[in-house]
């Protein structure tokens, strides 16, 4: 799994989130990674407010950095399966992608209802997982974009994909093998042609155990 920070409000982050939205044009789908971009919100003061940054986003930069032992953030940040990571081409993430020995399954299931999702996730915990382990859900968004009108970026059309638009979470498990059905409502504005579901497993480190992505809309 990879998760940009990023803020439609840093001059720095254009270039980060177009590598992220290159993943697919670059033989790197959704069944080798997730990627998932969080906008933060403490560029908002600065002079231009990101419609698609939100407070809990910057928290769970600052948890993970925290869970990690560090304090360190900034934008625009990846972190490859919970560990701050540079990102340098797509040639070196694909030799960070080779499988190792999976220690927990996910399967999703969504269904459309009203103007949201139904979520059915199944998780199965192999032995040597780790104890504890929290599962997150994300709604994202693609083929976003924003005429930037101020601050650092003004004047620029920016484009986006993997935008989290609703973030669930943490949902504590109760066994190896735990079946759990969420409902999840679509952000204002948000396009279900356009959207997916993200769910994931992660340790008390903040390190993915696992992760699964899919659209909503089938086709």
């Amino acid at each position: 799994m990879l998760e940009l920070y990023t803020s439609e409000g840093c001059s720095s982050c254009p270039p980060a989130d177009a590598w992220l939205s290159g993943l697919g044009a670059a033989g790197i789908g959704l069944r080798q990674l997730v990627p998932l971009a969080f906008h933060v919100d403490y560029w908002d003061g600065l002079g231009w407010r990101d419609r698609f940054a939100n407070t809990a986003y910057s928290r769970r930069q600052r948890e993970l950095a925290a869970r990690a032992g560090s304090d360190l953030i900034y934008t625009p940040q990846l972190r490859l399966n919970g560990q701050d990571w540079s990102a340098g081409s797509y040639g070196n993430l694909r030799g960070q992608l080779s499988p190792g020995v999976a220690q927990a399954s996910l399967r999703l299931a969504l269904t459309p209802a009203g103007e949201g999702v139904d979520v059915d996730i199944e998780v199965s915990l192999q032995p040597g997982a780790p104890a504890s382990p929290q599962l997150m859900l994300a709604l994202y968004e693609n083929h976003l974009q924003s005429q930037v009108a101020a601050g650092e970026n003004a004047g620029r059309l920016l484009r986006h994909d993997a935008v989290v638009r609703v973030l669930d979470g943490p949902l504590p498990l109760s066994g190896k093998t735990v079946r759990i059905h969420r409902h999840l409502a679509f952000a204002p504005g948000q396009r279900a042609a356009f959207s997916g579901a993200a769910a994931w497993l992660e340790d008390k480190a903040g390190r993915t155990i696992q992760a699964v992505a899919a659209p909503c809309a089938a086709g």
